[in-house]
């Protein structure tokens, strides 16, 4: 699993190493919808590669969390959050590795999040310890 999860990583540094966003600057428009009709507070991103979605939440008033396996999206998600004026937390590595609390976060956004197909249950299994009762999942 390392060398697969190191492979992985691989690729998506180098897709995210040049100076363009490669999925833009600008939301995932769903998301845009769905954070409008919640009240802020506490948001976990997973899988969230150059930040686009998370640096719109953190401008609307979110406090934001994301993990990537990608150091290259790590870095141009905060570039962007610079840019924009707000602050992120942003980690890299395996929802595994994270020190997250149980029911920390209000809401967790999975926006084109890309888990291998033989872990993505386990995954979204313990991506729900970490909501709060009622909170909320955008897929």
């Amino acid at each position: 699993m390392k060398y697969k999860k190191q492979n992985a990583a691989n690729i998506w540094d180098e897709r995210y190493a040049g100076s363009e966003y490669i999925y833009g600057v600008e939301p995932n428009l769903y998301l845009k919808e769905q954070l409008a009709i919640l009240p802020t507070g506490r948001i976990l991103f997973a899988g969230e590669g150059e930040g686009r979605n998370a640096v719109y939440a953190a401008k609307q008033g979110w406090e934001v969390s994301a993990f990537d396996i990608s150091r290259e999206g790590k870095n141009k998600a905060l570039q962007l959050a610079h840019q924009q004026g707000v602050q992120i937390d942003y980690k890299v590595g395996e929802l595994h590795e994270m020190d997250y609390e149980k029911e920390l976060f209000d809401v967790i956004a999975l926006i084109f999040t890309h888990f291998p197909e033989e872990e993505r249950i386990a995954i979204h299994r313990r991506l729900s310890d970490h909501l709060r009762p009622g909170g909320i999942i955008i897929l």
